[in-house]
């Protein structure tokens, strides 16, 4: 069995985390634009409900990445892990037995929470085993996942629906998904984090001290059970930690992967209308390669930088960058034009993640990362379903040159609230403010 420890990216297991999740993003990632192509022909539906289907799984994610974070920190995240990809292998198989509206319902919302779970857990499980001087990297190599899934993905799902039709690719994302679970189970489960020492109150102390002198030594498995312990902080003070810390970070990745989540669904359908064939090399399915091949070699070349800049800086910079190439996509006219506008959005999505990522967990407490990485998740699984719906409700009335273009605009808009965060007071040991600009 492989196993992650304290290694990070040195570790066999760390990769085949990765590797879970990346078979999880590709059948994600393969499953939008497939939906898109396959309602209409066999559901004979429309773009609003294409675009309605898809955003179930966005928005069951969105509703329980908090509580699977909250359990990932209780039962561990291989733990969370395995039991999340047995679910997503149940909602990807209910589209293969059911593809029908209320079928595909169901399977989506079981699927949504399958997913929710791999990615939150899959997430914290590299957080909680990477060493901190070089947690930056190893999220930075993590979310190479999400880019080859979302590179693979409509590739896949494309050439399997053209060959074989909607069963059979059903079928070929599901052996898929199953990928995701055996990866899952042959990584030992890491090293939980011993908590914090009690604070003792300060009366309490100095009883103590005035009483060892006047009172025989008591035996420490004794005092230890007679001196209830006093939490770090309270419920009510936990939850305000988190809150505090990843407000800032959930809104920039409400905006970013609410984009994300239109050129995803619906990139294909844009450049067709703009003179792009769908399928063959230089087809618009292939801008998807494009842009996760510049995404793989951004994060390689630039995967230091939330660890040197620090992720505030880093985010601004990405943003911009995600603003161009979303700009660019809204008027490309060809397969080059598109790939090159695919090569900014690469740029600009590479530290996005790791530093976004950084800065909703890197102020607080080992025990309150995974709770903070379900909040930060469900902000990107809300804005993936929010941009495949309003994407597709803004398409219909307005074009797709017009939602590309809104997109851009929004990223600039979010700017103002990347910011480093400020714990309120009380909010436990081991917090600290996280720098504009990181020395290490």
């Amino acid at each position: 069995m492989f196993s992650t420890r304290s290694a990070g990216t040195r570790s066999a297991g760390f990769w085949v985390v990765v590797l879970a999740a990346t078979a999880n993003y590709t059948v994600l990632s393969a499953s939008a634009p497939l939906l898109s192509r396959a309602v209409p022909d066999v559901l004979g539906g429309d773009e609003a409900l294409a675009g309605t289907l898809v955003s179930i799984t966005g928005l069951t994610g969105a509703a329980c990445m908090t509580l699977v974070g909250i359990a990932t920190s209780r039962y561990g995240p291989r733990a969370v892990t395995l039991v999340s990809a047995a679910v997503a292998v149940l909602g990807v198989g209910a589209l293969v037995a059911l593809f029908t509206v209320p079928g595909v319902v169901a399977g989506r919302v079981v699927y949504g929470i399958g997913n929710a779970g791999i990615t939150v857990a899959t997430t914290a499980w590299v957080s909680v085993t990477a060493p901190a001087g070089t947690r930056g990297r190893a999220l930075g190599y993590y979310g190479i996942s999400v880019w080859v899934g979302l590179a693979l993905g409509p590739v896949l799902g494309e050439n399997l629906y053209a060959a074989s039709g909607n069963a059979a690719t059903w079928a070929g994302l599901l052996a898929v998904q199953g990928v995701a679970l055996v990866a899952a189970a042959s990584v030992a489960a890491p090293p939980r984090p011993a908590p914090p020492a009690p604070p003792v109150p300060l009366r309490v102390a100095a009883s103590a001290a005035s009483a060892a002198s006047a009172v025989p030594a008591v035996p420490a498995a004794s005092a230890a059970s007679a001196v209830p312990a006093v939490p770090a902080a309270t419920g009510p003070g936990r939850a305000r930690a988190v809150v505090a810390v990843v407000r800032a970070p959930a809104l920039v990745a409400l905006c970013a992967w609410g984009a994300q989540g239109v050129f995803t669904t619906f990139l294909v359908q844009h450049l067709q209308s703009r003179g792009v064939p769908a399928a063959g090399v230089l087809g618009a399915s292939s801008i998807f390669l494009v842009f996760a091949a510049a995404v793989v070699a951004a994060r390689f070349a630039l995967g230091s930088l939330p660890d040197r800049l620090g992720p505030v800086t880093t985010t601004r910079g990405a943003l911009v960058a995600v603003a161009a190439g979303l700009a660019g996509m809204a008027v490309a006219d060809s397969f080059w034009t598109a790939a090159a506008a695919a090569v900014l959005l690469g740029v600009g999505y590479a530290p996005l993640y790791p530093s976004l990522t950084l800065l909703s967990t890197a102020a607080l407490p080992d025990p309150l990362r995974p709770p903070a990485i379900g909040v930060f998740s469900a902000a990107t699984s809300l804005g993936m379903a929010a941009g495949a719906f309003g994407g597709g409700v803004l398409i219909a009335a307005a074009g797709s040159v017009t939602a590309l273009a809104c997109g851009a605009v929004l990223q600039l808009l979010v700017l103002p609230a990347v910011r480093a965060p400020r714990l309120p007071a009380g909010a436990g040991a081991g917090a600290r403010p996280v720098p504009a600009v990181d020395a290490r």
